[in-house]
């Protein structure tokens, strides 16, 4: 339990949290009259971790609503639910998307759904089969149930975790610059989300491919 809260939630939460109160803080310095009392330097240290988690966990709980962004790679749908069909951009070896189909054992008739090419999914939302993406959906969740205890994956997710909550983080920075007329920092800002959305693309795709590894070498 110490460790999940010293590695994860000081990555995912705090970090996020106490960077947007610093930012903040850097942006309304003349604004902010703080008087402080340098006998409380604990208090103060202790009221600042408290208050960057908090905000982490509001940031986080944004990232989440929103973490469809990233589906816009992957034809509007998540990268676990296409990575069965052939010549996805989540599982480009056909060796191993074979391996893993084989080991799954799935029935003649869900088999025959994922034969199709990728390029044939449709990115319009009233063309997609709901019931096809939520089957590739329920077996990336077999398949993550089997290894998500392990090391790998949690560094995998808790990566995922901390691109997901920066892209929504910069946004908002780039936002808020732009309200209070600093162009320079809001264009900065908006670079860096960009960039961090991209990498969510990559991380999200690796988490699923890398998933999909580890249980290669499981029995499922």
């Amino acid at each position: 339990m110490t460790d999940k809260f010293t590695i994860e939630e000081l990555m995912i939460r705090i970090m996020p949290g106490g960077f947007l109160l610093a930012i903040i803080y850097f942006i309304f310095e003349k604004n902010i009259q703080l008087n402080l009392n340098a006998n409380l330097d604990f208090f103060y240290t202790f009221l600042f971790f408290c208050s960057a988690f908090i905000v982490g966990e509001i940031l986080q709980t944004l990232a989440h609503e929103a973490e469809g962004i990233i589906d816009i790679f992957f034809k509007f749908r998540r990268p676990s639910e296409v990575f069965l069909y052939k010549g996805n951009p989540v599982l480009k070896n056909e060796f191993k998307r074979d391996e893993i189909l084989t080991k799954l054992n799935l029935t003649e008739e869900k088999h025959k759904i994922f034969d199709k090419q990728y390029d044939e999914l449709s990115i319009l939302w009233w063309k997609k089969k709901k019931t096809e993406d939520d089957l590739s959906q329920s077996i990336f969740w077999r398949l993550y149930s089997q290894i998500s205890d392990t090391d790998e994956i949690k560094i995998f997710n808790r990566n995922y975790l901390f691109i997901r909550v920066m892209i929504i983080e910069f946004l908002l920075l780039s936002i808020l610059s732009f309200l209070v007329k600093n162009i320079n920092f809001g264009i900065i800002n908006i670079v860096v989300t960009v960039l961090f959305f991209w990498r969510g693309r990559g991380v999200a795709r690796g988490l699923v491919f890398k998933t999909i590894l580890l249980n290669l070498k499981e029995k499922i």
